[in-house]
């Protein structure tokens, strides 16, 4: 599983190296003041070094390099490297390869990314103490503006510290090479609570699915750990080694991605002849890893990133590579997987961090087909509902109410669609597009109506069902794919009425809602 589709590798780099990349060293002499807004869809990667200065030990300008998928290069983000106001300088060690780290919060909202409160130069940055170098965890919005008020004098001194990730942007979770998991309540903290006491030593700390997980390579703890339950935030929080990680020394694991609930990749860094991205899938209980998709037997992976599109992960890390790495792609099709470099690292900087930006928009659904003497007047017996909502049934005069939340993205799928006051089950479908009017169905209408796809049956809990949930847990863009970003889908939901109404049938209508898919 070589970096093929690249007919000379050397030249193609040595190409990158002398060309765009050195361009960009050229631009962090004089900064990005005015940095755009980061675009959904595109892969942002941590740059430390600007080009210029050797890399050593000393701290280094940092920089968050945005590229699109294919490797063309959109714009710099410079991390601040002076005190101005509350925000401090923020910069990364030259040499330390287990820093940089770059995380994406849970909402989807901002990049956190943790170093040193300190200026470029400053000699042996990570072993410098606290709290004359506090330990600085940036937040970057997707505008493109950075904040790093938050500086912690309570955690990591005289050793790494590593990363930071959050659910919203106002409070996060710390890791670094001692004290353990810290959590900081709010923007701007510089005190933080010590989550676990073994181990000391952790790398990357992420949320996934609700859950804080974390990586470590120390005492039993050779690879991803559940941190509590949910996103802890007292002293005490149980530190677990996911069932079937491993518990003896050997693996390297570093960043990972949740692909979904039962499966994670976790880049290992290990140069011989074991490293790269591992698979790992969940079972009955316990996590197998399945295969490791390598780009070469001497080269190993540290920063990792993702997206899922129809099932399928296309997959983004950096290499350890040395002295110049890359950040390279591959899509999960089996264990001959291709990689190809997406950019490479310029002379005097180092590639370490990198997130695919989901889209985050909220849903805006439009709704269609309600039961109401202000919209569509219900046909099967004048049996209306009220504006907004289907047409009413044995146990809700309102009538049924579909309505969606999360996000619409093929990259980051989190949209779930409710239908509140059923009586009886579910059954959630999509369509490709409406009917020229509204069709009588049961005591309700049939709107969604043209290429009609079955999605999944929930059964109601006190009167409402939600999809994906219960025994249909498949995200929306895979129970209804094929779907393409800029598609719009239809939905509506018919359900079981708990006794006979308006007709002979016992069975109604939603409203329904159209949903625009993002990339």
């Amino acid at each position: 599983m070589k970096l093929m589709e690249i007919p000379n590798m050397s030249s193609f780099t040595s190409v990158l190296r002398t060309g765009a990349y050195s361009f960009l060293g050229a631009l962090s002499l004089v900064g990005f003041a005015d940095a755009s807004a980061i675009t959904p869809g595109n892969v942002v990667v941590v740059r430390v070094g600007d080009a210029v200065a050797p890399l050593t030990s000393a701290a280094q300008a940092v920089f968050l390099d945005e590229f699109t998928p294919l490797g063309v290069f959109v714009q710099t983000i410079a991390l601040p490297t002076a005190v101005s106001g509350p925000n401090q300088p923020l910069t990364n060690s030259g040499t330390a390869t287990s820093e940089g780290f770059l995380n994406l919060s849970a909402d989807n909202q901002y990049l956190m990314h943790a170093g040193y409160g300190t200026i470029p130069g400053t000699l042996s940055v990570a072993s410098t103490a606290i709290p004359g170098t506090p330990r600085v965890v940036a937040r970057i919005d997707l505008g493109g503006n950075v904040d790093t008020s938050t500086a912690i004098t309570d955690a990591f001194s005289a050793n790494n510290v590593r990363s930071a990730t959050s659910d919203d942007g106002t409070r996060f979770w710390i890791a670094g090479a001692n004290s353990g998991i810290r959590y900081a309540a709010s923007l701007g903290a510089t005190t933080t609570t010590g989550l676990n006491t073994t181990p000391t030593n952790n790398r990357v700390v992420t949320i996934a699915n609700g859950q804080l997980y974390a990586t470590a390579a120390s005492g039993t703890f050779q690879g991803l750990s559940s941190v509590g339950t949910g996103l802890p935030t007292v002293t005490g929080t149980s530190y677990t080694i996911l069932p079937g990680f491993p518990v003896a020394s050997g693996p390297s694991a570093y960043d990972h991605f949740f692909a979904d609930a039962n499966t994670v990749y976790v880049a290992d860094d290990r140069t011989n002849g074991n490293g790269g991205i591992q698979k790992w899938t969940l079972a009955a209980g316990t996590w197998t890893l399945q295969y490791t998709l390598a780009t070469s037997a001497t080269v190993g992976c540290r920063g990792l990133t993702g997206n899922v599109v129809a099932g399928v992960a296309k997959l983004f890390a950096t290499t350890t590579t040395t002295p110049l790495n890359d950040l390279v792609t591959v899509t999960d099709t089996g264990v001959g997987s291709t990689f190809t470099v997406v950019t490479s690292a310029a002379t005097n900087t180092v590639l370490r961090g990198v997130r695919f930006i989901a889209s985050n928009g909220p849903v805006a659904p439009v709704a269609f087909c309600s039961g109401d003497t202000v919209g569509t007047t219900c046909l099967a017996c004048g049996n209306n509902g009220t504006a907004g909502r289907g047409c009413a049934n044995s146990s809700f005069a309102n009538g049924a109410e579909l309505v969606a939340s999360g996000a619409s993205s093929l990259s980051g799928d989190t949209l779930v669609l409710t239908a509140n006051d059923i009586p009886g089950p579910g059954l959630f479908f999509q369509a490709n597009a409406l009917a020229g009017s509204p069709i009588p169905f049961g005591d309700g209408m049939l709107c969604a109506a043209v290429g009609i796809q079955r999605m999944g049956v929930v059964f109601p809990v006190v009167g409402s069902a939600s999809y994906p949930g219960g025994l249909t847990p498949n995200p929306m863009s895979i129970a209804g794919a094929p779907i393409s970003a800029g598609n719009v889908k239809h939905y509506q939901v018919w359900y079981r009425d708990s006794v006979a109404f308006c007709t002979a049938s016992t069975f109604n209508t939603t409203n329904g809602v159209s949903v625009t898919w993002n990339p």
